[in-house]
């Protein structure tokens, strides 16, 4: 505003005929024009500026790399200065023959209009979200310039840039679903690739899910074949001859199960994790499910090896990230110090969602509980769709198909008036005749089930505006991009391993964060239809206020065993300062009682739990023979049981088996081996 004042007095004296004269800095000081108080502290050189903070994100690091406030990134010089800007002007050229500040981002061009009515252009005032300042695109060497379709950063990329591109840390970022968090990997990789140059290297990115990884591969195989970067998927559906590709490339995507399986039997698998460089953990927040005790084993077992490997974590919205970026630690020479941590809440989401938790009392099972929640599908819709794309997820292919044909049949019933949304303008042709069915009210089902031709026909469509209204199940969640106005979740269980099971919290976040067209909407909903018992849970989780906990310890003699067979532990003390690197140990701290551990413990308690814990499995190892009793190393039962990724309970009842066991005994395990699966 004082800039816009002082041009404004600059063209009323100009106006008048009144030049201005260029002067020298020596003259300067005789006009008596010049006097420090018209000047604010954001034109004076000597003033500090402090950095503005952005409502709704907090970090671990108090010094910005760029600059937060838009006047503090003012840099080309007007041509016609106001009175006294020259002096400053000349002054900042003095201190840059002396000094070569860091490239910043250029600026983008604003007009404002003046009180006059005329338009006047500031090419130097940088955009900024949230008191953010957009970080250009340009700022980055051309050769990655091409990998990003914008001119601009958004908020939470600009916010996190500095720290991710021009630093060496360990990194952890919280932000909603859906706000570009990817691209935060991809910067990391490119500041990888130009401190490297030419040396060999790999970079592992993990993520939870096969689809999630399959995603990603054929993103990131497309994106970075530009800069001769090879791509390698390694999940459950790799089969040994892609084991070749997965060596020569580059960039390894995997599943940390699938991860852990590789390291524990690969021959040379010190030789390959030397060359990982960079470690990228998507949805981090898993670390709270059953299988986050995998992911956190092999986080820890990548701290250890010593090959100076730099973590990035990207989590949804939690509350304890600090928790985990005291678990990474800044750096492998200072795991005392926390990682470096960003954290954004929702109003950073590009599309402002409203969630919504509905339950129902029901003491039915699943399939007719399923029932009820398509009965409320009507006033659900109705009160939350305004006529925009809808997409309901199904706890079965059956139930996608009997709920597209139920809201059809509701349509094709209303008053055209009163329709809920609007139908098709021309007939989509189809080769399944329930899909022909559905399609004339505007209404597709979406399964696996479903022939290719008719699924691409339901995406299109979708994608088109021709279908309003998708029945799909939890597959739909990743891989294709459709998003809607409107989610609806309807029942929180799905049909996994032959039963009804609740969907993961992973899950259901993901088939949420379908909700929201940045294109066409500023708002968006999604709807939760569970049983009353578990709204609590579902509010908490949409909240995102629920605490992350270790899984760690559920089954710990497991990976215990595996460690112990890769070498990495070889008797109590290194086994307990294995166990003191994991989150295990931070939440211990943290929240002793969810653990069993006495409120107020102190260093020494903890300490001979953490003995204590060892020392049980260690002995159960030894007792099942899959230990040495003599020393700390792996029997060829122990080797075994880690190579073929056997859990231990099963391992139990295996080597249970006599030398020449009969059919029924084998028959008799084999039922065992069953029930505990």
């Amino acid at each position: 505003l004082e800039l816009l004042a002082s041009e404004d007095k600059e063209d009323t004296i100009r106006d008048s005929g009144i030049g201005l004269s260029r002067s020298t800095p020596n003259q300067t000081s005789h006009q008596p024009s010049l006097q420090p108080s018209q000047f604010s502290r954001f034109f004076d050189s000597s003033s500090s500026i402090t950095p503005y903070r952005g409502n709704g994100s907090s970090s671990s690091d108090p010094i910005l790399g760029l600059g937060s406030s838009p006047l503090a990134l003012f840099r080309s010089k007007p041509k016609h200065p106001p009175v006294g800007q020259h002096d400053l002007e000349t002054n900042r050229e003095l201190q840059r023959e002396d000094q070569s500040p860091p490239q910043k981002p250029p600026p983008a061009n604003h007009a404002i209009i003046t009180a006059k009515g005329t338009q006047r252009h500031f090419s130097n005032v940088p955009l900024s979200v949230r008191g953010i300042v957009l970080v250009s695109v340009s700022y980055l060497p051309e050769a990655y310039r091409a990998m990003f379709s914008f001119p601009l950063f958004n908020a939470i990329q600009s916010k996190s840039f500095h720290s991710v591109y021009n630093s060496n840390d360990n990194i952890v970022i919280s932000a909603p679903t859906g706000s570009g968090k990817t691209v935060i990997m991809e910067l990391a990789i490119c500041r990888l690739l130009n401190i490297l140059k030419d040396e060999r290297f790999k970079v592992v990115y993990q993520a939870p899910t096969k689809s999630l990884c399959s995603e990603r591969f054929r993103d990131w195989h497309s994106k970075f074949s530009k800069l001769n970067l090879k791509c390698a998927e390694l999940t459950g559906d790799t089969d040994h001859m892609q084991l070749r590709s997965v060596q020569s490339s580059q960039i390894i995507i995997t599943t940390p199960e699938k991860w852990d399986s590789m390291t524990r039997k690969w021959r040379d698998h010190m030789k390959l994790m030397q060359l990982v460089k960079l470690f990228l953990i998507d949805e981090v927040h898993i670390l709270k499910e059953t299988r986050g005790a995998t992911l956190e084993a092999v986080v820890s077992r990548m701290k250890n090896i010593g090959s100076n490997v730099r973590f990035l974590a990207l989590s949804a919205t939690v509350p304890n990230s600090e928790d985990i970026a005291t678990w990474l630690g800044k750096d492998a020479t200072n795991q005392h110090v926390p990682a470096h941590r960003e954290h954004f809440g929702e109003e950073f989401r590009p599309v402002i969602l409203k969630k919504v938790v509905y339950g129902y009392p029901s003491s039915l099972n699943d399939f007719a509980f399923d029932k009820v929640c398509g009965s409320k599908l009507s006033e659900v819709i109705e009160q939350h769709s305004a006529q925009k794309p809808i997409m309901i997820f199904c706890c079965t292919r059956n139930s996608a198909l009997a709920t597209a044909k139920d809201l059809a049949r509701i349509w094709s019933l209303t008053n055209p008036p009163a329709r809920l949304w609007k139908g098709p303008q021309r007939r989509l042709e189809a080769t399944n005749e329930d899909l022909k069915t559905t399609l004339a009210a505007g209404v597709a089902f979406h399964h696996a089930g479903l022939g290719s031709e008719d699924r691409h026909t339901v995406e299109t469509g979708f994608k088109d505006g021709k279908i309003n209204v998708i029945c799909c199940t939890s597959t739909l969640a990743v891989g294709v991009n459709l998003p809607c106005h409107l989610v609806i979740i309807k029942n929180t269980v799905g049909w996994q391993d032959g039963r009804c099971k609740e969907y993961s919290d992973l899950e259901m976040m993901q088939m949420l964060g379908r909700a929201g067209r940045p294109q066409f909407d500023d708002s968006a909903t999604a709807v939760i239809l569970t049983k009353k018992d578990r709204v609590a849970h579902y509010e908490k989780l949409i909240q995102g206020s629920e605490s992350l906990e270790s899984c760690l310890h559920l089954n710990l003699i497991d990976h215990l065993n595996a460690e112990i067979g890769l070498g990495n532990i070889g008797d109590i003390e290194s086994a307990v300062k294995w166990l003191a690197g994991t989150f295990l140990f931070v939440r211990l701290r943290r929240n002793p009682t969810h653990y069993n551990l006495k409120e107020g413990a102190n260093h020494e308690d903890e300490d001979d739990l953490l003995r204590q814990i060892c020392e049980k499995d260690i002995k159960l190892l030894r007792e099942c023979e899959l230990v040495e009793t003599e020393s700390l190393s792996s029997t060829q039962f122990g080797e075994a049981m880690a190579r073929y990724y056997i859990k231990f309970e099963t391992m139990k009842v295996l080597l249970s088996l006599q030398a020449r066991a009969t059919l029924s005994e084998i028959v008799g395990c084999a039922s065992i081996l069953l029930s505990l699966s």
